[in-house]
């Protein structure tokens, strides 16, 4: 694994691989996002990323002699519906909280207000809003099926048809005609959740985070095929920093499984994203940042950019860096394998 500078999810101030047709997307979260300002200096910020949890602790620090107030925000991924044929997995698809995002700060739960908007999108074309459509008509903003289902059911047959005509819902089929079935939602939700937020004078802010992220997936190998080609391995070379030595394990992992035919175990591919140059909203650079990625099993595989990363355990690796400035986001590859049920 070739480790080269990287970044990751940001605290501000107020894309996705190539996969196979049977792969899932992953949406790439962040930190909090400030208002820019001088004011507060970003001491420390401790992060912990896996499949399962992600985890962040920042450190802010008022410098001036008097307290000071301001907005803080966490802008979740944007979410796009995709139709039948979506592939995103998110880890509470009927709730407006999809990620499972919580805020603590000095140790106290914190509230936080939600905005959301919903927008259709089509490349080279401007973004059309329906969001107060939506909400005319009571569907949720989430665009999952298990979220609008029962709205989009209680709507008449020329309402539904309407939607489908518009390209905001698809029925996964031609010549629909209004019929109750189930429908899928087209649009992108953009989200955030924000609140206000005073930094005392002469103290420190410590501020938590969790959630669960969106992570992509592919259910079989590509990396380590003898077929794949030079701009595929591009690809992973500049996203993942996938060295010769890793290279030579992921092709030694190909051809295991090759040989075994399923027959005992399969291994598969994951992509892990976080968000952080968005960030830099404070003054100056992070003062100490630490990074944890935790691939979950020792058998797995993994790779992601940064210099100076230390194994710390079976599944740990662990980077710290003095005066951090983020120059481009996480994104962390797993070869996973797991027995055959």
């Amino acid at each position: 694994m070739r480790f080269t500078p990287f970044a990751c999810g940001a605290l501000l101030l107020l894309s996705t691989p190539a996969l196979a047709d049977d792969s899932s997307a992953t949406l790439g979260a962040g930190g909090l996002v400030l208002q820019k300002t001088d004011k507060i200096a970003l001491v420390s910020e401790e992060l912990y990323l896996s499949t399962t949890g992600i985890r962040i602790s920042y450190r802010f620090r008022n410098l001036t002699d008097a307290d000071y107030s301001t907005t803080i925000a966490f802008p979740m991924p944007a979410f796009p519906g995709g139709g039948s044929n979506s592939t995103t997995v998110v880890p509470d698809p009927a709730s407006n909280n999809f990620m499972k995002f919580q805020t603590i700060v000095d140790g106290q739960p914190a509230p936080s207000q939600l905005e959301q908007r919903a927008f259709l999108t089509a490349d080279g074309k401007p973004d059309v809003e329906i969001t107060d459509k939506l909400k005319a008509l009571h569907i949720p903003l989430v665009p999952t099926s298990e979220a609008t289902e029962a709205a989009i059911g209680r709507l008449t047959d020329a309402q539904r048809k309407d939607l489908v005509d518009a390209n905001i819902l698809d029925s996964g089929g031609s010549d629909y005609t209004g019929e109750a079935t189930t429908l899928y939602p087209l649009w992108t939700l953009k989200s955030k959740y924000w609140r206000n937020q005073t930094f005392l004078r002469g103290r420190d802010l410590i501020v938590q985070q969790t959630y669960v992220p969106i992570v992509g997936s592919q259910s079989s190998l590509s990396l380590g095929s003898p077929d794949m080609g030079e701009d595929q391995l591009k690809f992973y070379r500049e996203r993942f920093c996938t060295d010769e030595a890793f290279m030579k394990a992921a092709r030694g992992l190909y051809k295991k499984v090759a040989d075994d035919n399923a027959t005992t175990f399969q291994a598969f591919e994951q992509y892990l994203s976080y968000v952080i140059t968005s960030g830099g909203n404070w003054a100056g650079p992070i003062g100490d940042f630490k990074l944890i990625v935790d691939k979950g099993d020792p058998k797995t595989l993994v790779s992601f950019c940064g210099n100076g990363v230390k194994k710390i355990s079976p599944t740990q690796f662990e980077l710290d860096i003095k005066n951090y400035k983020p120059d481009r986001d996480i994104d962390v590859l797993l070869l996973k394998t797991v027995p055959v049920q």
